[in-house]
Parts: structure tokens; C-alpha cells; sequence
């Protein structure tokens, strides 16, 4: 069963419909130059830990900063762009790296990054966004990379109901992770778009 993670979470109503919808795991962007920065919210440790245990909660970054301890303990994972210095993190988080796929040349620096990582997420390449551009990540590379990674692929980059089958199809990863292609605007998600996705992810595990 290929997991599904809905990205991008802004708002309370939008986590209910992930979660009720069978989202695996749910991102909320701690990136202050995104549309879906939540690290000013009042609500966002109330959206947290409403979250039920089985639904593993990631803290999203470009690259990784310092958050409030209180974040820290109400999440469960941190995904982040390898560069820079780093803070100190709680040893129990587990650590989504991403890895943005220009080339056959880049898949060999991205396999060193599996001695950190727990997971590597494959991204499309954009010069000066992190990540939720809604670009399309390179398919064939992205199974390049899992064909030799030993750790989990996930794979993201401009997914939406409409191609997620073919996409899981092609590069056969670990989960899949969409943001922009369940909104209705940035930050704002189609629950529609957002029950869709994860259908078509499951009826791809049922052969239909």
C-alpha cells in the first residue's frame, strides 16, 4: 500500500477531511516565505495534537530552523532541505530529506543523504522555491533513485488526483506527498481534490 501524505495543512477544517479521508500523515510548513507558513497561527498546536496517534505529523522546512519546544513535542517528523547549520532536534523525530532531481548526476549525492535520513523525498528542482511550486519531479529519475535507495522514496512534485495512479505507476515509492494539486488556492484545500487523491492512491493498491 503506497502511503499518502496531504502537505500544505492551513487550516482546521482541511485536517478533519485529510485525516477522515485516510491521509497517512499530514505537513504543515513552517517556511515563512510560503503561502502556507503556519508558525504564526494561534490554533496550530490545538491543530496538532488533534491529530489521532496513527496519523504522523510533519513539520515542513526549506531549510531547517528553530522552533518552540512546545512544536517540537507535538510533532512527529521533520522534513527539510540538507544545507546549512542545523539546531539540535529531539532524537526520537524522524527525518524526511529532500532531494530535488535535475539530472543522473544528482542521484549519487542524494543516496549519501540516506545515512540521516529516514526517508528521502524526491521534489521537482526550482531555483528559488523550496518546494509546493507544483511543478512535476522528474518520474524516471525519481525511480533511478529508488531502484538503488535502501531507504523509503517519497515521492512529490505536482502530483494530483489525475495523475497520481501513473505517477505510483512509474516510480513505484514508498508514499506519495501533494499539496497545490488538492487546493483551491495556496493554503486552501479542496476536500473534494482532497478525497479524490487518496481513492485513486488506493484504488492503484486494488488494481482498479
Amino acid at each position: 500500500m503506497v502511503r499518502v501524505k496531504i502537505c500544505g495543512i492551513t487550516r482546521s477544517e482541511d485536517l478533519q477531511v485529510a485525516v477522515a479521508s485516510g491521509a497517512h500523515a499530514v505537513g504543515f510548513v513552517f517556511e515563512p516565505s510560503s503561502p502556507r507558513y503556519v508558525g504564526d497561527r494561534l490554533d496550530l498546536l490545538d491543530m496538532l495534537r488533534s491529530i489521532p496517534p496513527f496519523v504522523v505529523r510533519v513539520a515542513v522546512f526549506g531549510q531547517l530552523r528553530e522552533l518552540p519546544e512546545a512544536v517540537w513535542q507535538s510533532v512527529d517528523a521533520i522534513q527539510f532541505i540538507p544545507a546549512g547549520e542545523r539546531p539540535s532536534l529531539p532524537l526520537r523525530l524522524r527525518r524526511i530529506l529532500t532531494v530535488r532531481l535535475r539530472s543522473e548526476e544528482d542521484i549519487p549525492r542524494a543516496l549519501i543523504l540516506q545515512g540521516e535520513a529516514d526517508a528521502l523525498l524526491v521534489d521537482a528542482y526550482h531555483p528559488d522555491k523550496p518546494g509546493g511550486t507544483g511543478e512535476q519531479a522528474d518520474w524516471r529519475l525519481a525511480r533511478l533513485l529508488r531502484e538503488q535507495a535502501q531507504k523509503p522514496i517519497i515521492l512529490a512534485g505536482g502530483l494530483n488526483p489525475d495523475n497520481v495512479q501513473e505517477a505510483i505507476r512509474q516510480v513505484m515509492p514508498h508514499a506519495v506527498d501533494v499539496s497545490s494539486g488538492v487546493e483551491s488556492a495556496p493554503g486552501k484545500k479542496d476536500h473534494h481534490k482532497i478525497k479524490e487523491f487518496i481513492a485513486n492512491v488506493r484504488r492503484f493498491a486494488n488494481g482498479s
